[in-house]
């Protein structure tokens, strides 16, 4: 998994539009502001941010999308976030507790790491990657 110079700041917003899609729902700014436990604000102006970096496409009171290059990144993200998190269950963590911790080590993982978590988890837990 190859990873693009990002931020956790960034990494959280394109996850979080991201799942937001895959779940049908609308990405928002309230919704994201929810999400995000920030202000409406603090969401507009990240935004603006990551549409001027050509992430996302983002025009005000219209819909949030997400352009190739930050699907591609909301993807690695969030499937590094759930391999983690199944990792931390794995581990006999509550998935309540994994879920949070998963946010945290899913932004600064090595690549050989979460590698080994990988073959970890298919040797011992018949895991398929999606």
């Amino acid at each position: 998994m190859s990873r693009e110079k990002t931020t956790p700041r960034m990494e959280d917003y394109l996850e979080a539009i991201y799942v937001m899609i895959i779940n049908g729902e609308k990405p928002g700014v309230r919704a994201l502001a929810r999400r995000l436990m920030v202000k409406p604000s603090s969401v507009l102006e990240y935004l603006r941010k990551l549409d001027s970096e050509g992430y996302i496409e983002y025009r005000k009171g219209g819909k949030i999308k997400l352009t190739e290059k930050g699907l591609k990144i909301a993807q690695q993200i969030y499937q590094r976030h759930k391999i983690i998190t199944r990792f931390l269950q794995k581990l006999g963590v509550p998935k309540e507790i994994a879920e949070i911790d998963a946010c945290y080590v899913e932004h600064g993982i090595h690549p050989e790491t979460l590698e080994k978590i990988i073959e970890f988890l298919k040797k011992y837990n018949g895991y398929e990657e999606a």
